[in-house]
């Protein structure tokens, strides 16, 4: 009996924590792919309701997912580096945690290509000129001893399965390639030639709110951060659940549940250990870097508070550490 009243005194006080109702929150992001399964898994475990939230998620990238979410359309959005751009600008935006601490993306290659050197003179697949995999495959390259004025890129949007297309056919020889990627060109028989997230921390898929999001309902930013955190770790936890669910819910085309898991785990590299969401000193200095001052060309230096707020983030992540659940 003693044991059954504590159990429904806790039980009580739980479910008085959270709001009588499930409050309807949006999340926006970029594509439906392994970048992003831990909303989907989030979703599917349960997570979101846990923190007394129905979300929904729906598909936008770029520029107009932050005009979506200025708009109120959308509470939450995954285009973290398009936001830190539009605040620059003066849009009331700002990230407030990131998925990984480095990027995600992979180069891969032709099989006759059997070194980085192998690419002097050869032609790159990326997403446009002067874009992130542009920058970020140059100095991947420069490394690798082969001069950016050595090899040709070609923009190639979005269409992944155009640079597998590409590489095949010999309009391109390489290609930067994000996980769900990389497996499908390995099953072509494709090769990875390297992991752009070791060279440096880069903190990845930014996910942002409104200025008034967090002024008006911390409450509901927290609870969702920590949904999409544990839909994170989940990824990394449970890798045979997770493509399950990721084959039922994501786009990813005519790919077997082993490649799933090899594109999870791929995807997975790019995390920190431990608590996921809240970047590293020198990965706050690179984002503001990379993703705003050099692609907008601004010579003067930006003060990280115009862009980012991950108090919250720290908040959340010293909680999950405090109950185990980086373990």
């Amino acid at each position: 009996m003693l044991l059954s009243r504590i159990l429904i005194t806790t039980a009580f006080t739980l479910l008085s924590a959270l709001p009588a109702h499930a409050e309807k929150v949006r999340s926006a992001i970029p594509r439906a792919g392994l970048n992003y399964a831990s909303v989907y898994v989030a979703e599917a475990k349960g997570f979101f309701k846990d923190e007394g939230l129905d979300n929904e998620t729906i598909v936008i990238a770029g520029p107009p997912a932050i005009a979506a979410l200025i708009s109120g359309e959308v509470d939450f959005s995954g285009a973290g580096g398009s936001g830190m751009r539009a605040a620059v600008k003066g849009a009331p935006f700002k990230a407030v945690m990131f998925q990984t601490e480095r990027v995600s993306w992979y180069i891969i290659a032709h099989p006759s290509i059997a070194k980085v050197a192998d690419l002097k003179g050869k032609r790159l697949g990326i997403g446009s000129l002067g874009d992130s995999q542009d920058r970020l495959a140059t100095q991947f390259f420069e490394r690798g001893g082969v001069a950016a004025k050595d090899i040709t890129r070609v923009a190639m949007a979005t269409d992944a399965s155009a640079r597998i297309l590409g590489i095949k056919s010999g309009s391109i020889h390489a290609a930067v390639a994000d996980p769900g990627l990389v497996v499908i060109a390995e099953r072509e028989g494709l090769k990875v030639l390297g992991f752009l997230g070791d060279m440096f921390a880069l903190p990845f898929q930014g996910w942002g709110v409104t200025d008034k999001k967090l002024s008006d309902n911390p409450n509901q930013v927290k609870r969702w951060m920590r949904a999409i955190i544990r839909g994170l770790m989940f990824l990394r936890e449970r890798p045979d659940e997770s493509a399950d669910i990721s084959m039922k819910r994501l786009q990813l085309g005519n790919i077997t549940k082993p490649m799933v898991i090899n594109g999870l785990q791929r995807f997975v590299r790019a995390m920190p250990d431990g608590v996921p969401g809240l970047p590293t000193a020198e990965g706050i200095k690179n984002v503001i870097e990379y993703e705003v001052r050099i692609p907008m060309q601004i010579d003067t230096p930006i003060a990280a508070e115009k862009l980012l707020d991950l108090s919250l983030v720290a908040e959340v992540k010293k909680a999950l550490e405090a109950r185990g659940a980086s373990k």
